[in-house]
């Protein structure tokens, strides 16, 4: 069946991004060492917290300072932990496309709104070719590859199409369980590996 609407997921689809980066800059910042910085980060499930909504980007700073047991700066530790992300440029002539045609699409990422709000304005292509329909953990007040956030999805997809079938929805991601979960709610949905693979899924599904 043809696609009638697109998914991307943000991280390592959109735009790539390295949590060694985020390791080494917030160790710089902060004068601890990489793992402590990851550990203040990931280990006491704060990161997920944030990105499924349940607490504030002020309540993440307050446990990672009192994990690590310093006070940066809020927006220079802020800074540290988001500027992470790069373009991924294999996207970029595909987006391009679908912008110049005004093919309905939209976002669907597992993000907190520190990344979020760092990425649309270090790269303002998001807004640009995403100006709509974002469907994001933090919002949603649920993760990928939950089917509750599928669910979202597809009824942001259906208040721009409203007679639209989860199987004529096509989501890519970069997470094997990711593209699972969104097959098992009823959406076409493939791994996005490589540039030369992304075109292959693209010519099977469609003329773009």
């Amino acid at each position: 069946m043809k696609t009638r609407f697109i998914f991307f997921d943000l991280g390592n689809v959109l735009l790539r991004f390295s949590i060694q980066r985020l390791a080494s800059q917030g160790a710089e910042l902060t004068g601890c060492t990489e793992d402590e910085v990851l550990h203040a980060v990931f280990s006491n499930g704060m990161e997920r917290k944030l990105e499924c909504g349940e607490i504030s980007e002020q309540e993440f700073y307050e446990s990672f300072c009192n994990t690590i047991g310093k006070r940066p700066e809020p927006q220079q530790l802020a800074d540290a932990l988001n500027d992470i992300f790069e373009v991924v440029e294999a996207m970029q002539p595909f987006l391009a496309k679908l912008y110049a045609i005004d093919f309905p699409r939209g976002i669907l990422s597992n993000t907190g709104p520190g990344h979020w709000n760092h990425c649309i304005k270090k790269y303002p292509f998001l807004l640009q070719y995403f100006p709509t329909n974002h469907v994001l953990s933090f919002r949603a007040g649920v993760m990928k590859p939950d089917w509750r956030i599928y669910e979202t999805a597809f009824e942001t997809a259906r208040r721009n199409i409203p007679d639209i079938k989860p199987k004529e929805i096509l989501f890519i991601d970069d997470l094997e369980s990711n593209v699972a979960g969104a097959k098992a709610f009823g959406f076409d949905s493939f791994q996005f590996i490589s540039e030369q693979q992304l075109g292959e899924e693209l010519i099977v599904r469609g003329d773009w």
